[in-house]
């Protein structure tokens, strides 16, 4: 299995621990159950969303020059923030949408990124990326 794919199952697992969580607390919280889940279910999906958008802008930024790699890594970065951006003007104008709970569903991307290397570890020790020999001064 490559890196990328790696990567993904350990952020899918992360982001999937965390909207589990995230939604049985809410549902204690919440006076409308189904509200929560509903911006729960579409925050999560606009992390999911922006995490394959990140994972094909640096793909491809790979294959640029680090001048051109820089202007379209940023260019990527902002259009991610519009679309954020975006999806929580959606949550405000959605009734059937808890907007606080949308939040905490993209939220779900740092959430998901975070807890990656520790699924990683433990699924793909043979191939954890930040594995590094003992440094012959350090040792």
């Amino acid at each position: 299995m490559n890196q990328i794919k790696e990567t993904w199952v350990g952020f899918s697992i992360g982001l999937a621990i965390y909207a589990v969580v995230a939604e049985l607390i809410g549902l204690f919280i919440s006076e409308d159950g189904l509200s929560y889940t509903l911006g729960l279910l579409f925050g999560c999906a606009v992390a999911v969303g922006l995490m394959f958008h990140m994972t094909r802008t640096l793909d491809r930024a790979l294959d640029l020059s680090p001048e051109q790699a820089e202007k379209y890594v940023k260019r990527q970065s902002f259009f991610r923030l519009l679309f954020m951006l975006l999806a929580l003007v959606v949550a405000l104008q959605v009734e059937q949408m808890n907007f606080i709970a949308v939040f905490l569903g993209m939220l779900g991307l740092k959430m998901g990124a975070l807890m990656a290397p520790f699924f990683l570890k433990k699924l793909y020790p043979e191939h954890y990326v930040t594995q590094f020999p003992p440094d012959e001064d350090n040792v």
